[in-house]
Parts: structure tokens; C-alpha cells; sequence
């Protein structure tokens, strides 16, 4: 059974008239990764993604969408974003910097609006599904309007 939710995410969706479908895997609140809510789901990773927070050599804060089976290329994301170098934001610093722990972070509504990049391969698929900014819920929507919600860019930024 589920608990009725909203996060912060799905106002901020609101807020912007963005459709999207709410999604429980039921996981009790435990760490969810891709592949955990892909097992919980429907078995279908390829259309989840997964939201990576990143830091650059000047210490800005990069946010990346990418498919939930695939490995950030950080050098091609650094390109990207027009550093020289970026490196995964240690999770110890994640709930204080981005807004949200470990199987929970969403690009969206996060504590600060730090830049968004979608992996172009969500061009390629109609709907996406994110994480809801709570652990073990997820959200379905069009990439192009999780890009407008975040003002993102696309660019291939995988391995």
C-alpha cells in the first residue's frame, strides 16, 4: 500500500504545469540504485536515470542526468560544462550541499539551482523516469520537459 507523497520535485513540477506519473517501488526507504528500482519495476532499465552531482577544479557544483545502466565519461562532461576537470561530489557531502541523500537525488527543486545536463540519449525516448527526491519513488516524465523544468542543456556524456 502506498503512503501518500509529495516532494519537493513533484511541486516544483507542479509550479511549472509539467506532466509526470508518480511511482512507487516500494522500497520502505531503503537505498534504492537504477538497477534496484529497475528489479522493483518493471525490469526495464532503459528508460531510468539516475542524477550524479559533480564538482569541478573550481569547486562549481555540475548536475548530470544519464541512463541508469551507463558510467558518466567525466571528461566529456567536463567538456560540457566548460572545466577542466570534474570529479563525483563525495557523498558525504551531498545531503548538505545538493538537498538530498544518496538514492534520492533528483535535479530538480535541489537547494540551489546549480547547472543541468541531460544525456543526450534521453532525446531519444519519449518519457524518463527520475527519482522523486524521496527514496523509493520515482517520477515518469518527457525528458524535454525535465530540461525545461531544470533549464538544461544535452549533450553525450556517457561512456
Amino acid at each position: 500500500m502506498s503512503k501518500e507523497i509529495k516532494t519537493n520535485a513533484m511541486r516544483k513540477l507542479d509550479d511549472l504545469d509539467i506532466e509526470y506519473e508518480l511511482v512507487d517501488y516500494g522500497l520502505d526507504g531503503e537505498f534504492t540504485s537504477a538497477s534496484d528500482i529497475a528489479e522493483h519495476g518493471s525490469g526495464d532499465m532503459s528508460y531510468i536515470y539516475k542524477t550524479l552531482a559533480t564538482h569541478s577544479n573550481t569547486n562549481d557544483i555540475f548536475i548530470f542526468v544519464i541512463p541508469g545502466d551507463a558510467h558518466i565519461d567525466l571528461k566529456k562532461a567536463a567538456k560540457a560544462v566548460g572545466v577542466k576537470k570534474l570529479e563525483l561530489l563525495a557523498l558525504k557531502d551531498l545531503k548538505a550541499k545538493i538537498g538530498y541523500e544518496r538514492g534520492a537525488t533528483t535535479s530538480l527543486a535541489m537547494k540551489k539551482d546549480y547547472p543541468v545536463i541531460i544525456d543526450q540519449s534521453a532525446l531519444d525516448r519519449d518519457i524518463i523516469g527520475i527519482s522523486a527526491g524521496a527514496i523509493g519513488y520515482g517520477l515518469k516524465l518527457d525528458p524535454k520537459e525535465l530540461a525545461r523544468a531544470n533549464d538544461a542543456n544535452f549533450f553525450d556524456v556517457t561512456q
